[in-house]
């Protein structure tokens, strides 16, 4: 139970507690209130432009060109070739004088594999270029065939 003293010290202090309180100046707080009080203005300039300069060994360039006519030769990728003949050397000169006589646009090369050889023309990117070049090879040798050499 309360008594009397004690109610008029609580409602002392709710009095005191509550005039000190205050509400915010302003009601309803404009924009420009808010940037001048909690912003700080920042300009943002463009980064600068970078520069890039390449010194490199011009056998680099010479290098890059040498690859890539190896590549446009057949040296390093899956190529197809025309198979015209497989036997004893004699023949084999023959069949590539008659093929580079006959096909002058693809090359004719020997490949030796123990114990005969192998007389090769071409060399085709995809099987498709390999088989319209087959059927005009059929012409002159009707047992050649296409195939993919294997890496070494």
């Amino acid at each position: 139970m309360l008594n009397t003293t004690n109610c008029i010290f609580i409602f002392g202090f709710y009095l005191i507690a509550t005039s000190t309180l205050t509400a915010q100046d302003s009601p309803n707080p404009s924009s420009e209130n808010l940037n001048q009080s909690n912003f700080v203005p920042v300009n943002i300039l463009p980064p600068p432009e970078a520069t890039v300069t390449i010194n490199q060994d011009p056998r680099i360039k010479r290098l890059l060109d040498i690859k890539l006519k190896m590549e446009k030769d057949g040296d390093f990728s899956d190529r197809y070739k025309i198979q015209l003949y497989y036997g004893n050397l004699n023949k084999a000169n023959e069949i590539v004088k008659s093929s580079k006589e006959s096909f002058e646009k693809w090359e004719s090369t020997i490949q030796w594999e123990t114990p005969n050889y192998k007389v090769w023309l071409g060399n085709f990117r995809t099987r498709l270029e390999a088989d319209r070049a087959l059927k005009e090879v059929h012409e002159k040798f009707p047992n050649a065939f296409i195939f993919k050499p294997e890496k070494k």
